[in-house]
């Protein structure tokens, strides 16, 4: 290998490396050719999402789209506040078993009065029903079920009309009519699942400190 001292060894070096800068620059340019215009370009515009709706009900309510949409909406709503989803896993009762049930709960945290005061300390057990008294009877029924509201009215009738009538199925609009008196639904069946519930008819009531309560035959 010959040294770069060697003048005639520079010189060829040197243009070795402006051949190849000579070289780099011409494909820079090869590929900075403009190729013109291909089809018509648009500026690019993004439409405002309000604005779009906005646009999109006017249309709807001089076509009547938009009062056709509301009324299906109250219908909806009207249908299912009247008639909720009925609760799953409850089947109607064909062998009659009652059970006590303990009310009592674990109080988490101490509970104080508005001094300050502790006047249930955090660990303790508490049950409500040697304080409190329910007066009503808890009857829980199949509204859609003929026998079981048969059962309902006459339970009702021989507690005086002391009872908390709760559905699992059916239409409270029409219950309250008959029964002539508030209807409760018991929705997700929260009440049904905290008792133990699974088949109804069924009723709860309170026996000294703790709760009967009965799946009854209808």
């Amino acid at each position: 290998m010959k040294s770069l001292n060697d003048p005639r060894t520079m010189k060829a070096f040197i243009f070795n490396v402006l051949l190849c800068l000579f070289l780099i620059c011409c494909s820079c340019n090869a590929l900075a050719v403009d190729l013109g215009v291909l089809g018509q370009v648009y500026p690019i515009q993004e439409t405002d999402l309000l604005t779009f709706i906005q646009k999109r009900i006017e249309v709807m309510q001089k076509d009547g789209q938009w009062t056709a949409l509301q009324n299906q909406f109250r219908d909806r709503v009207a249908s299912f506040a009247d008639r909720p989803q009925p609760v799953f896993n409850i089947s109607k009762t064909t062998e009659a078993k009652s059970w006590d049930f303990d009310p009592s709960i674990m109080v988490p945290y101490d509970l104080k009065d508005f001094k300050g005061t502790v006047f249930v300390q955090a660990g303790t057990r508490v049950n409500p029903l040697e304080r409190i008294t329910l007066h009503n009877a808890l009857l829980f029924f199949d509204a859609d079920d003929h026998d079981q509201v048969v059962w309902a009215d006459t339970t009702n009738k021989k507690l005086s009309g002391h009872t908390k009538l709760i559905l699992v199925q059916g239409s409270i609009q029409a219950e309250e009519k008959h029964f002539a008196k508030q209807i409760y639904f018991d929705q997700e069946g929260r009440l049904t699942s905290h008792f133990h519930i699974q088949h109804v008819p069924a009723m709860v009531l309170q026996e000294g400190t703790h709760l009967k309560i009965k799946e009854v035959v209808p």
